[in-house]
């Protein structure tokens, strides 16, 4: 692999205890030259790091072992908003991009990149899962605390993954603002589609550092389409920057003319939503943003959210272009309450069990093919109780 197509990396920390992992060899000898420190006391080097500028980590490497399940609840499980059961892959956190909303800047204490170089469990607690409810439809992603790709080229996680989930009773998402895929195999068209997070060039220029712009990430959908890749899309976050409106119609024209609406599973939409802690570090590291000048409301969760009418009518506007042009596609709401579902589309899922069960219902619906368990009323009773 040519090292070149990998993120600028400055200098790469090995954890003592994961020096002899398969994945941290061969890391390392991708990444020859690049200056290594053997760390062998963990909990003194976590400390000593702990004041490292974001944008400095960003450039390094942390390879160490992760303790625990990787595989867990999305964090909005809990919450007094609507979640839609989704499961997380968590075998790396932090990402070589740099979006001034990144919630990562202020959630996170290690600022460096960690890989957990430990992922051999990952695919029997995948198994176990699915094992557990052999009629619920589980859906699971790599991209919460990093973009899903970005070192993709390094780790091969998502390879792995993909060859072991494929044609299992489950959806595996592939969550990505980069372009990079040629590294993935070919597959069957099955239950792993690549999703991409969109928004207006204009505003992935100012607010989407190091990202790819629209139209690379769009011409990359359509590769990964050829690959045998389904397609998600994620409105999140919407921003309302100056121009929205314009700017998110033709967002959604360029999309519904790229790809066909039968190959998408679904799109999401969310707006900017951020920790109150969160505004002063956006503010000290992107200096020219304009995120965080608009008017804010402190949510159910404690996050800064749009007040619900200017939300309103930012979901109103993007759902409405959405279905002047895909009448079928599943659309949801990320994070939303009830009462927003319902104001913007007219009707709203009776809580998160229910969310699930429509996922699960679209999907049987739409992809025939994949010859997924029915979601029988029997089986929302069972787990709604």
């Amino acid at each position: 692999m040519n090292s070149k197509s990998i993120p600028r990396i400055d200098h790469i920390y090995l954890d003592r205890n994961a020096a002899r992992s398969p994945l941290a060899k061969r890391i390392l000898r991708t990444l020859r030259g690049i200056p290594v420190t053997l760390v062998t006391n963990k909990n003194a080097f976590l400390k000593k790091i702990e004041k490292i500028p974001l944008t400095t980590g960003k450039r390094n490497l942390w390879l160490t072992n992760f303790k625990g399940a990787f595989l867990k609840p999305c964090p909005a499980t809990g919450t007094d908003y609507l979640c839609c059961g989704y499961r997380i892959l968590n075998a790396q956190t932090h990402c070589p991009l740099d979006c001034t909303y990144c919630i990562l800047q202020n959630y996170l204490n290690v600022p460096l990149i960690t890989v957990y170089v430990n992922t051999g469990n990952i695919a029997r607690e995948i198994d176990t899962l699915i094992a557990s409810e052999p009629r619920r439809l589980f859906r699971m992603g790599t991209g919460e605390l990093t973009d899903s790709l970005a070192l993709d080229r390094l780790t091969r996680l998502n390879e792995t993954l993909i060859r072991h989930v494929l044609g299992k009773k489950m959806i595996l998402e592939i969550k990505t603002k980069t372009a990079q895929i040629d590294h993935l195999p070919e597959i069957p068209k099955k239950n792993v589609l690549i999703s991409w997070s969109l928004n207006p060039d204009a505003f992935i220029r100012t607010e989407e550092h190091r990202t790819v712009s629209l139209e690379v990430r769009l011409k990359a959908a359509r590769k990964a389409l050829k690959k045998g890749y389904r397609l998600g899309f994620h409105f999140d976050p919407l921003l309302m920057l100056p121009g929205w409106k314009k700017q998110y119609a033709e967002l959604l024209e360029k999309l519904t003319s790229a790809v066909p609406e039968k190959e998408v599973m679904w799109i999401s939409l969310g707006s900017l939503r951020y920790p109150s802690s969160l505004k002063k570090v956006i503010e000290e590291r992107f200096p020219k943003t304009k995120i965080t000048t608009a008017e804010f409301v402190k949510g159910l969760d404690g996050k800064m959210r749009y007040f619900r009418p200017e939300r309103v009518g930012l979901y109103r506007h993007v759902y409405s272009e959405v279905r002047k042009r895909w009448k079928d596609v599943f659309v949801y709401f990320c994070m939303e309450n009830s009462t927003v579902w319902r104001e913007v589309t007219g009707d709203a899922p009776e809580g998160n069990d229910h969310l699930d069960y429509l996922f699960h219902e679209s999907l049987v619906r739409r992809f025939p093919d994949l010859k997924l368990p029915a979601p029988g009323l029997s089986l929302y009773r069972q787990t709604a109780s």
